[in-house]
């Protein structure tokens, strides 16, 4: 879902969020380089390349072993990769976007003469069937720093069924790379990381749960930021 598609006063208000929280393309300190993970934008980047031609059903960074995060975190639910129509692994790479006049009616700050485009983004997508849920993992980088929480809004406005305030909430709220994980408000089915990449840029990490109703409550809340916090801890380039 992208903004256009939110309604009313509300996607006057989310096209603003970014703004708001300091989204400047050319104005994004440099990272100290250092990196836990091993993972550079530039990798994230060739990977979603690879898995858009070349499709897998192993989620790639270490991050295939759903079921030992789940172990690990006290969940016992069977796992297979995928779900009904929908495949395993999936990759996008996206072209940034310049900035554009702000809609009519919208009131952003007299410092922000325009709306923020879109920076250069990868994305790859894993999914999983645990037990009855469908658990997807969605890894976004962008290669600048602490932009990508608010380059993920329209995902997670989705995702979490958020209101524009909440969103708001998300973004001043976002956990720093390395972070414990953080559940996005609402009914405890999502719940974003971020980790550190190696040179510039930002990983955002979103685990959540798909639409059975009801949800498992084994996914649900703090057990799904335990599972988060083990494949935050497995990721690597």
């Amino acid at each position: 879902m992208t903004a256009d598609r939110i309604p009313g006063p509300a996607a006057r208000r989310l096209l603003a969020l970014p703004a708001a929280v300091g989204l400047a393309l050319g104005a994004a300190a440099c990272s100290d380089d250092s990196s836990g993970s091993g993972l550079s934008y530039a990798k994230v980047r060739s990977t979603a390349e690879q898995l858009r031609q070349q499709p897998s059903t192993a989620c790639p960074f270490g991050l295939d072993e759903l079921a030992a995060a789940l172990r690990n975190a006290g969940i016992d639910r069977p796992v297979a990769p995928g779900a009904k129509d929908t495949k395993a692994v999936e990759g996008e790479p996206g072209d940034g976007t310049p900035p554009y006049p702000w809609p009519s009616g919208t009131s952003p700050s007299p410092t922000t003469a325009s709306a923020p485009g879109m920076p250069p983004h990868a994305w790859v997508t894993c999914t999983w069937t645990a037990g009855s849920a469908t658990v997807r993992l969605d890894l976004e980088a962008v290669p600048i720093d602490d932009v990508g929480v608010s380059v993920m809004l329209p995902t997670l406005q989705r995702t979490g069924q958020l209101t524009v305030d909440q969103l708001g909430e998300v973004v001043t709220g976002r956990p720093e790379p390395g972070d414990r994980p953080k559940l996005l408000p609402g009914n405890g089915i999502a719940a974003i990381a971020r980790v550190p990449l190696k040179g510039d840029g930002d990983l955002v990490l979103l685990l959540s749960q798909g639409d059975a109703d009801p949800a498992d409550p084994a996914l649900t809340g703090e057990p799904l930021t335990k599972v988060l916090k083990q494949l935050q801890g497995r990721i690597h380039g």
